[in-house]
């Protein structure tokens, strides 16, 4: 989810030669620009972070999204998260913004959905 925090983008990209930096790098973090655009403006309708929706569509999905928690400040907002309701109208926007970055993510040790 770092990707979707709005901390990265591809002008700040993560540091290269790391794991995330080669899955997120700067070509694949400006294809998420616009779907980072859409959870802002979901963020600013909740008084909420972009970081703190990608949680909330998280649950909303009924996955359990896995939060890497280094500062306090993290649990808090991960409570925030769990407080926010994301409408039906909003998961879509969501779901749309997504399939229209064209991107997949999965991680080496993932297998095929069969």
């Amino acid at each position: 989810m770092c990707a979707l925090t709005d901390r990265y983008n591809a002008k700040n990209p993560l540091p290269s030669g790391t794991r995330r930096g080669k899955a997120f790098n700067e070509d694949v973090l400006a294809k998420l620009e616009g779907l980072i655009h859409v959870m802002k403006e979901i963020g600013d309708k909740h008084n909420a972070t972009s970081a703190q929706v990608a949680i909330a569509w998280a649950i909303a999905k009924e996955t359990v999204p896995i939060i890497g928690v280094t500062r306090t400040s993290h649990i808090a907002d991960a409570v925030k998260a769990a407080e926010i309701t994301l409408t039906a109208q909003e998961i879509h926007d969501l779901e749309a913004a997504a399939k229209e970055t064209g991107i997949v993510i999965k991680g080496d040790w993932e297998k095929p959905m069969h």
